[in-house]
């Protein structure tokens, strides 16, 4: 057998994104192309048990299902990809007709769009961004859109003005007067439908309605968000808002005039409460299901995965149940909620991270990781039957090492049972102790499952033994067991170190005398915590971290508000309590050689988050590297640049064998 490398991840191929038409059945399959250092993305069908790949050009993100065939935007012509890199808002449209032949070109758009909507009579309803920037350039230039892009890019150039918040965000980069705004295509003209500050999130589309959310700023963004219901024959929308400061997530037009949709009300447990499930009927909500123990979410991580979950423009709607993805302990399941009584019943079997799904025949299709696979298609039957379709990685497991996640749960001090796992050093001798390192979850309010995890499986193969857990804050327990506002390194770092013992104590082959860690965003935020409260460990990576609430909620895209939920404190608002909570006030205790990883464009946690952890370690004379990633952002570790990707690794695990070899 193969080892596992650096460069494994680079071999999965990644079906996502999952629509239906009769028997056949539409997808993305999305790869790492090593040698051009990006992703590319193509379409396939699937029909009669075959799989055929329909583009080969790597550019197909998305896509759409007509009566003419597959329609989806992309750039193809070398002048428009000139006039795109030169910030000219463009978006051609192409057309591949279902019985074969070349796609073409079918209309084109002015604009950066980033979602769309057929509606009858050729009729095209969809969202783009709004620059004032470039519209001010533009009127200035007499409608002539390159010198408009080029006077914009000569006045960033020279400084970035920004006057409202939040003015960055993650994976987006700057956003201040920036809007994603509603437009409808008709008659070959375009107009807009709502104004240039107001932000919009198309959701489903059904029976002459669309759904979508908006909320208008300036200056501030808002808590919450308004839910509005759009007639598209006369393109008139009504506010159906449940309450003021809700978020509304996602909405779907239902028969009889009705509305389904998930709705988070803060009412408990703040910004990380599970969303409620209502139905809309006449002019009033009725909530369907309130119990916080559903978060109707994929929250499973994986390093080789993508999808997208039930969203998409039709409603995951059928014979009277609302259809959702949903976390419980570490897996996720399709689950289905009655439009009567809001009883939630799952779908699927246990052990799963299903990651996009769709109505396919009388049950499902869905991409689904299962401990010894990467992401394959599947039917699923009405009573959760699976049959796998494809068979894109299942090579990879024939021929490379692979070590099995050994389930390792325990009760913590509040009679809580814990989720956790241990993955064996791939080659594993009787009697011979090995270096372990313990992998922190990010969120907090994420989990861990027993689907394939690139790192943790190069680790095992490099002779480590690899521990990781779902310790209090986490998804899949409801909302209660996820409630750590305020109690920031408390009970979380209690269950983990408790979770060390356990392994220790029922897992001989770990040396106690040769334990890393790592973790990533809240796994990074709690790397700094524990090298702060313990010296049990020899080495630690600390990736995409927190060190400082009180500086973190003053420059991170959400640190206003979330920081002040999270923590229960800010520079105004028991500040101290805040600061109690922030792994850079015991900093000057820290003793473990520390690696950091952090990015240039992460805006979650920005760059300074790991640099007050670094420079405090080095002012006190303890081993510290910093690795900055230029270009990067918040998800460098899932879609990185493909060699940053293998250099973060890189890095994280030359480090480890630095500190924990023989």
């Amino acid at each position: 057998m193969k080892k596992v490398d650096y460069e494994h991840f680079s071999r999965f191929l990644m079906p996502q994104h999952l629509e239906a038409r009769g028997d056949e059945l539409y997808f993305l399959l999305r790869r790492a192309d090593m040698e051009e250092n990006c992703y590319k993305s193509d379409l396939y069908v699937l029909k009669s048990g075959a799989v055929r790949r329909l583009t080969f050009s790597g550019d197909v993100n998305s896509f759409s299902l007509i009566d003419e065939g597959v329609v989806f935007p992309a750039l193809r012509e070398k002048k428009d990809r000139e006039r795109a890199s030169k910030g000219v808002p463009l978006t051609a449209f192409y057309l591949l007709p279902y019985d074969g032949g070349e796609a073409r070109e079918i209309f084109r758009l002015n604009y950066s769009v980033t979602d769309i909507r057929r509606l009858d009579g050729g009729r095209m309803l969809f969202t783009a961004q709004y620059s004032h920037d470039y519209e001010r350039e533009l009127e200035r230039a007499g409608g002539d859109a390159e010198k408009a892009a080029d006077a914009v890019v000569k006045s960033l150039a020279e400084c970035r003005v920004i006057d409202e918040i939040p003015f960055w965000f993650n994976g987006r980069g700057f956003v201040n007067k920036l809007r994603n705004r509603l437009y409808i295509y008709e008659n070959g003209q375009v107009r807009a439908l709502t104004d240039e500050f107001t932000d919009v999130a198309l959701m489903a589309m059904a029976e002459g309605r669309v759904c979508y959310a908006a909320d208008r700023y300036v200056d501030r963004e808002n808590e919450g968000n308004r839910l509005y219901e759009l007639d598209t024959a006369t393109l008139e929308s009504r506010d159906i808002s449940l309450a003021e400061g809700a978020s509304h997530y996602s909405a779907w037009p239902l028969p009889g005039g009705r509305v389904a949709a998930l709705i988070n009300v803060h009412e408990k447990y703040g910004i990380n409460e599970n969303p409620r499930v209502y139905m809309r009927e006449g002019e009033r909500w009725r909530c369907l299901y309130s119990g916080g123990g559903h978060c109707f979410n994929n929250s499973v991580g994986s390093d080789v995965k993508a999808g997208r979950g039930f969203s998409g423009e039709r409603p995951a709607y059928r014979d009277g149940g609302l259809y959702f993805l949903d976390t419980l302990g570490g897996g996720s399941y399709i689950v289905r909620v009655d439009e009567e009584s809001g009883q939630v019943s799952t779908v699927t079997k246990p052990g799963a991270n299903i990651v996009d799904a769709a109505f396919y025949e009388d049950g499902f299709a869905a991409v689904i990781m299962r401990g010894a696979s990467g992401c394959e298609v599947y039917r699923v039957s009405p009573r959760g039957e699976e049959e796998m379709l494809t068979g894109f990685n299942t090579g990879l497991f024939e021929e490379y090492e692979y070590s099995a996640p050994q389930k390792l749960d325990f009760v913590n001090s509040r009679g809580r049972t814990i989720e956790g796992w241990v993955i064996p050093p791939a080659e594993l001798e009787p009697g011979k102790k090995y270096p372990a390192i313990l992998d922190i979850h990010g969120g907090p309010k994420t989990v861990y499952g027993e689907c394939y995890f690139h790192e943790m499986q190069l680790w095992a193969s490099r002779g480590f033994a690899v521990m990781f857990c779902n310790p209090t804050g986490g998804d899949g327990g409801g909302d209660e067991f996820a409630d750590i506002r305020g109690d920031y390194g408390g009970q979380d770092f209690r269950d983990l170190m408790d979770f060390v013992d356990a392994a220790l104590e029922r897992c001989a082959f770990i040396d106690a005398g040769r334990l890393g860690v790592t973790g990533g965003s809240y796994g990074g935020f709690m790397t700094n915590w524990v090298i702060g409260h313990t010296d049990r460990f020899k080495c630690a990576a600390s990736q995409r971290s927190i060190s400082n609430w009180l500086s973190f909620g003053n420059t991170s895209d959400i640190g206003e508000r979330f920081a002040l939920d999270q923590t229960a404190g800010n520079a105004w608002q028991d500040m101290e309590r805040a600061w109690s909570q922030s792994p850079l006030k015991y900093a000057d205790k820290v003793t473990t050689p520390t690696l950091f990883i952090h990015s240039d464009e992460d805006y979650r946690c920005p760059l300074p988050e790991g640099m007050q952890m670094f420079y405090a370690l080095k002012s006190h004379g303890v081993p510290a590297r910093m690795c900055i990633f230029k270009g990067e952002n918040h998800e460098l570790s899932r879609s990185g640049r493909p060699r940053n990707r293998v250099r973060r690794l890189r890095e994280i695990t030359e480090w480890m064998e630095k500190y924990l070899g023989e």
